[in-house]
């Protein structure tokens, strides 16, 4: 049983992109964007708030070391009951009215205001252990946002998921890629194309529910419909034969165990909202993303206490999700389920991982959050609110502090799963040190338990891949690392009929 219980926390682990950043998506430094617009088109943009529609502006990008400008930008409102709100999310479009124009290699960016969140990193946060996953990175950093010459206050700037972003995370940018929001349950509705079309979402300026965001002159659905076609049949052995081939099943049940472990209820599993369908021609299988994960970590609207709600039946009993549903119910899925959030509760959501980037992006924006005083409009949430947010809870909607949401989650997590023994990994996690970590070039490994009855030390990847294997027969001792690929990493040693595991982070 240990063995195999050891193993689950191979199947999930993270690893960090090796991409690199540029500076319009730095999340080590507090940049400035800066929007000259008429004051007529301000005005009509606030009268609007539903309004599409993109007014030219002037865009000035300062990274604290360069400052660059771009004119006839497109400008304009964005988000759902957010345009509603004192404090606003703004879309800007490079190429609205500059044809095929990018801005370090991006079309367009988004601004969210985070007026719900006192901490206002939430979702910048929830995009880190995204990536820290294993999942496709989305680019997201703070930024202090001016519009004409007006402090308007801190935001989180994010990427578009379009194209281009495509293009940065996947082999191939060709393939069909659905936004699907409320009500996007993936219930079957007949083999016709258009009865999905016709489906409009809830959102605040309307749309499809499932909106093809590439490949519009084609308008072809056939992919989604045989998706659902299968979703929707009965889970026996010919299900899972059948959504292996058109579904990555793993990556979809690495990002409900995500949001699961992060309290992200506005999401498929039990709100049907917020997810992108990629349908990669790389592999011919659809790809399940997470987005719009600002209601996380103890975020409630429903009076549900997050923080402790069963992860084993987390799924949403009063809807038809059939993609949750039906694939969860496959023992074989299922017991892959608890492993990825066994797995999360130890290493992603784990406080020592966890507050030590909560402590430096609390760092990075107080100053600017203190004299954000549009932040202060739609909650009246005050300076004291800001600090006490990340410690303590602060009714209505923020049930939870950040930091004592992640110390109860992650615990009722490892309760919850204690019933299939995933709780015994825990004792074998203390015995095996590694530093130093993130490592370069070498990592030295600490072992507690007797040398004399050690066989093995195994380097393992996010796969399951060995990529070394060493005889262990002291305490102590130091590996070259020199030739991995920067990602993450399993320590595995199989010690006195038990195995002990840590992890580690190549750079």
């Amino acid at each position: 049983m240990k063995k195999k219980i050891c193993f689950g926390l191979l199947i999930i682990l993270f690893q960090f992109s090796g991409k690199s950043q540029n500076t319009l998506f730095d999340d080590t430094r507090l940049s400035s964007i800066y929007i000259t617009i008429s004051p007529d088109s301000l005005r009509v943009i606030y009268d609007s708030v539903l309004s599409e529609h993109y007014y030219m502006a002037r865009f000035i990008f300062d990274d604290n070391v360069k400052k660059d400008t771009l004119e006839n930008i497109g400008f304009r409102l964005r988000g759902n009951t957010s345009r509603y709100s004192k404090k606003k999310s703004f879309k800007i479009s490079f190429n609205e009215y500059v044809p095929r124009r990018k801005y370090q290699e991006v079309k367009k960016i988004n601004l969210n205001g985070q007026h719900n969140d006192p901490t206002m990193i939430r979702e910048k946060l929830f995009y880190d252990l995204w990536k820290k996953s294993g999942m496709v990175e989305r680019r997201t950093c703070f930024v202090k946002v001016y519009i004409n010459n007006a402090y308007y206050g801190l935001y989180t700037n994010l990427e578009e998921m379009e194209k281009e972003w495509l293009s940065l995370v996947f082999p191939s940018d060709s393939g069909n890629l659905y936004k699907c929001t409320y009500p996007a349950d993936l219930v079957y509705l007949g083999s016709d194309q258009e009865r999905y079309k016709d489906l409009e979402n809830s959102t605040a300026t309307g749309g499809r529910v499932y909106d093809l965001q590439t490949n519009k002159s084609e308008d072809d659905y056939s992919r989604l419909v045989d998706l659902i076609t299968v979703l929707n049949k009965k889970p026996d052995a010919q299900f899972v034969i059948n959504v292996s081939q058109i579904l990555d099943v793993d990556i979809f049940l690495r990002a409900l165990a995500l949001d699961v472990a992060t309290g992200n209820w506005d999401d498929y599993g039990y709100n049907r909202n917020n997810y992108y369908l990629y349908d990669n021609p790389s592999d011919h299988k659809f790809h399940f993303i997470t987005y719009d994960p600002d209601n996380t970590f103890g975020i409630d609207w429903f009076g549900i206490d997050w923080g402790v709600r069963d992860c084993r039946y987390w799924i949403n009993k009063s809807m038809s999700l059939p993609l949750a549903q039906k694939v969860l119910a496959v023992p074989a899925f299922f017991d892959r389920y608890k492993l990825y959030l066994d797995t999360l509760a130890r290493y992603i959501i784990h406080p020592d991982s966890v507050f030590p980037r909560i402590d430096a992006y609390k760092q990075l924006i107080q100053l600017a959050a203190e004299e954000d005083t549009f932040r202060t409009m739609d909650y009246g949430y005050t300076v004291e609110d800001f600090n006490d947010s990340f410690t303590e809870a602060l009714g209505a909607h923020v049930k939870y502090g950040l930091k004592p949401f992640f110390e109860t989650r992650r615990q009722t997590i490892l309760n919850q799963l204690n019933a299939i023994g995933l709780d015994e990994t825990e004792r074998c996690i203390e015995e095996l040190k590694v530093y130093p970590n993130p490592a370069t070039d070498k990592i030295t490994i600490i072992c507690s338990n007797n040398a004399s009855i050690r066989t093995n030390i195994r380097i393992i990847d996010l796969f399951g891949k060995i990529h070394g294997e060493y005889g262990l027969s002291a305490d102590q001792m130091t590996i070259s690392i020199h030739n991995l690929s920067p990602g993450f990493y399993i320590l595995l040693i199989q010690s006195s009929g038990k195995i002990l595991t840590t992890a580690f982070i190549k750079k």
